[in-house]
């Protein structure tokens, strides 16, 4: 009995064993898979096998530039303070779109594909060289002020004056100099365009058009930055700002009104542009910005007079754009920029001529708007007066009888005192009558004479007794 029993329980022995080392095993097993996963976890968040990433690029940036402005307001450049605090920022960029285009030396243009963030911008600057391409242009969309990233690339990598960008960022306070101003390589064009998405018809969209002209150390070419402060989209065709072909000659092709940017708007001038002369000359090539300021300010101007004209008054109104339209005739009267090359250029010479003619036509035309309402506020004014006064006569008309009766009932006169020594009322009323007759008469008889020394001419009964009564005309 005793030796069968012990020799079950072996057995069973043995299966418990193995059980336990079968489940020794998996655990070893269990434990050597979560090893192996948390190693990859780490090697995959290693610094070393991490791929690049925008964020990660930008979160510890390089920024030479802005250390150079900040060095630069240190050693006593206070004018880039606003600068210096604008970089410390991290803001993204809304709307961003750069367009660069080439133009060779036979006068050829190649459009490189548009790119639409800083970091591309970047690797594109650092890898493309000009090679064979005498101007390079780089044609820049934003919505209002370009950003910090925008101005660290474009800054650090063609070494631009910060003066340019402190002037870009709507920042009040001095900058420069005019001397400064009118023979840096840069200008500042304020633009206005008609807001569609305004409820007043006259309401204007204002931004910034930046042009930066960089000469190549050798002087056989340039590089052209061009920022638009606006991403707004307006149907109209950029062959607006030429002549249209002759009656018989041929046509061009049809196109679709879409609406397109500013940008757009410039990069479709170069159609009519003649590239072989843009090589020569800076304002020519930005000449059609000019074309396109000065046809804005005029859809502005326009469009205020015809509010003012359809209300037969003052339409309300933004302020401002005189002194705008006025500052672009400057830089027109500039060329530009006085440190630009090419000014003694023939086509230069002539842009200049039509611009200038076009924007002094455009200031004239904006004064007389102005002279035109100061005309109508003055007439305006004169009828508020007159409204006035026919008020208060209407509110001396209505008291006149309490007056009459409270005058009567506080008379000394024999029907009311019962007194005959006192006089009786109707000599009251012939005294009044009499003294109104004599006061229209003078008034009557001045107004005739005055109307006979201004006017030379003599004035007719009713005219004379309207004045005499308070109808002024």
């Amino acid at each position: 009995m005793a030796s069968s029993s012990s020799n079950s329980a072996e057995p069973n022995l043995n299966v418990r064993v193995a059980d336990s080392h079968a489940r020794n095993q998996e655990a070893d097993s269990v434990e050597h898979h979560i090893d192996v996963g948390i190693k990859a976890v780490h090697k995959s968040f290693s610094w070393k096998n991490r791929k690049p990433n925008h964020v990660v690029d930008w979160a510890q940036p390089n920024t030479p530039y802005h250390e150079y402005v900040k060095n630069l307001v240190a050693a006593g450049w206070t004018n880039l303070l606003d600068l210096n605090k604008y970089m410390s920022s991290a803001d993204p960029q809304q709307g961003l779109v750069v367009s660069i285009i080439d133009i060779s030396d036979d006068g050829k243009e190649k459009r490189w594909p548009d790119l639409d963030n800083e970091i591309d911008l970047r690797k594109f600057l650092q890898s493309t060289p000009r090679n064979d391409a005498k101007v390079r242009l780089y044609v820049a969309e934003y919505v209002r002020c370009p950003s910090s990233a925008l101005i660290e690339v474009l800054g650090s990598s063609l070494k631009l004056d910060p003066r340019f960008f402190q002037w870009s960022i709507w920042r009040k306070g001095h900058v420069f100099t005019p001397s400064q101003r009118h023979r840096a390589p840069y200008m500042s064009l304020g633009f206005g365009i008609l807001a569609s998405s305004e409820p007043r018809r006259t309401d204007a969209e204002k931004f910034k058009v930046m042009v930066y002209v960089q000469p190549d150390e050798d002087g056989t070419g340039w590089t052209g930055i061009i920022l638009f402060g606006s991403c707004t989209k307006h149907i109209v065709s950029a062959r607006v700002l030429t002549p249209p072909p002759t009656f018989g000659s041929p046509i061009p092709p049809t196109i679709s009104l879409e609406p397109k940017s500013l940008r757009q708007l410039y990069l479709e001038s170069f159609e009519f542009m003649d590239l072989m002369q843009a090589l020569k000359s800076p304002f020519y090539t930005i000449s059609n910005i000019l074309r396109l300021n000065c046809f804005c300010w005029n859809q502005i101007i326009t469009a205020i007079r015809e509010e003012d004209r359809l209300i037969n008054g003052i339409s309300d109104t933004s302020i401002g754009h005189t002194e705008e339209i006025k500052r672009s005739l400057s830089v027109v009267q500039r060329s530009g920029s006085l440190g630009w090359a090419g000014r003694d250029e023939k086509i230069t010479q002539d842009s200049h001529e039509a611009l200038e003619e076009d924007f002094k036509h455009l200031v004239d035309q904006t004064d007389l708007m102005w002279q035109a309402r100061e005309k109508m506020a003055k007439i305006q004014q004169r009828k508020s007066e007159g409204r006035w006064t026919s008020l208060t006569n209407a509110f001396t008309y209505l008291f006149l009888p309490f007056t009459i009766i409270s005058g009567i009932y506080g008379m000394n006169v024999a029907e009311i005192s019962g007194s005959k020594a006192n006089p009786d009322i109707w000599q009251f009323f012939v005294a009044v009558a009499g003294l109104v007759v004599l006061m229209v008469a003078v008034l009557s008889i001045s107004n005739w004479i005055h109307l006979q020394r201004k006017h030379h001419r003599a004035a007719g009964l009713k005219e004379v007794l309207s004045f005499a009564f308070g109808h002024n005309r």
